[in-house]
């Protein structure tokens, strides 16, 4: 953020607002509502840069392409911009067709099709727009084109089934009617990190009554660093905080190693600090992990934020 609280990338001339970013003159209701809010316009920087190295990568033809984009999608989900989330995501459905990643599409399709519907029940604003349905039809439909092609694989001819049920039942593109075929894995993206972040809560409230302290700590943090990859910084410190407060062992959650890690991690994201997350890779190393899945999630959250603050 520039001096006075605006976004850095904010332009201002005779013939009004506009971003430096994405070239393009912005409405005074935006600039108000982003570009001059401290919370929401890293956000927003965040989402159209990862939009703009998904398309770098689209057009190089590499699959770097689909982490930029879900990246993208659920800055864009935090914004409350569902239309340019489902946006993001039916480029990278456009780019799995044409690459003939059919199972990659599939998971594309499925998560803007959530977004879609979740944004219709709650009356979204940014669904208003008749083209922003018509777009994801259309890539749906380009989707089952390629996934015609591999018909002699089973997950595939039921994906084919779920597609065609989803693109003929009308405005809400609801779920066919069967169990999802296991053979596909649901993206990462935000719907991954707010179940996390649930379930590290549940966690780390049980192993602290437990008086499991070392293992609540590790919970605790695990669930912070969700609510950051959901875009939610403060509402995760604040949780971190409470946790801390509520269980009577500052001096013990300070000293635990994955908890200094939490702390870099954060002010590697929120400040923007290579150094802290340099720092936050060789602490990484020292945290006693009970389980592999919260070693490989904590990873994989430490190289999203390195990513986001490098690239």
């Amino acid at each position: 953020m520039a001096a006075g609280g605006k976004c850095d990338w904010l332009r201002g001339s005779l013939s009004g607002n506009s971003c430096g970013l994405r070239n393009q003159i912005l409405a005074r209701p935006e600039v108000i509502a982003k570009c001059s809010n401290t919370d929401m316009a890293p956000i927003c920087v965040d989402a159209y840069k990862s939009l703009s190295k998904g398309q770098e990568s689209i057009d190089l033809g590499s699959t770097d392409a689909f982490p930029w984009l879900i990246d993208s999608a659920t800055q864009f989900e935090n914004l409350q911009e569902l239309d340019n989330a489902i946006m993001a995501y039916v480029k990278g459905i456009s780019f799995a067709s044409g690459l003939g990643l059919t199972d990659r599409g599939y998971e594309f399709f499925r998560y803007a099709r959530s977004v879609f519907e979740d944004g219709l029940n709650h009356s979204d604003a940014s669904l208003k727009n008749p083209a922003t349905k018509q777009m994801l039809v259309r890539a749906g439909q380009a989707l089952i084109d390629s996934a015609r092609k591999k018909t002699e694989q089973a997950p595939v001819t039921d994906m084919q089934a779920e597609l065609k049920a989803s693109l003929l039942s009308g405005i809400s593109l609801r779920k066919a009617d069967r169990e999802e075929s296991r053979d596909v894995i649901v993206v990462d993206g935000r719907q991954l990190y707010a179940k996390k972040a649930q379930e590290y809560r549940d966690s780390a409230e049980t192993y602290l009554k437990s008086g499991m302290l070392k293992s609540a700590v590790i919970f605790a943090c695990m669930a912070a660093v969700a609510d950051l990859m959901l875009g939610k910084p403060t509402q995760g410190m604040s949780y971190l905080a409470k946790v801390v407060a509520d269980s009577g062992e500052s001096d013990k959650f300070n000293d635990n190693p994955c908890f200094i890690w939490t702390k870099l991690v954060f002010k590697g994201y929120v400040s923007r600090d290579i150094s802290a997350i340099e720092e936050a890779k060789t602490k990484f190393l020292s945290i006693p992990w009970g389980f592999k899945d919260d070693k490989e999630f904590a990873r994989r959250v430490m190289d999203s934020v390195y990513r986001r603050i490098t690239e």
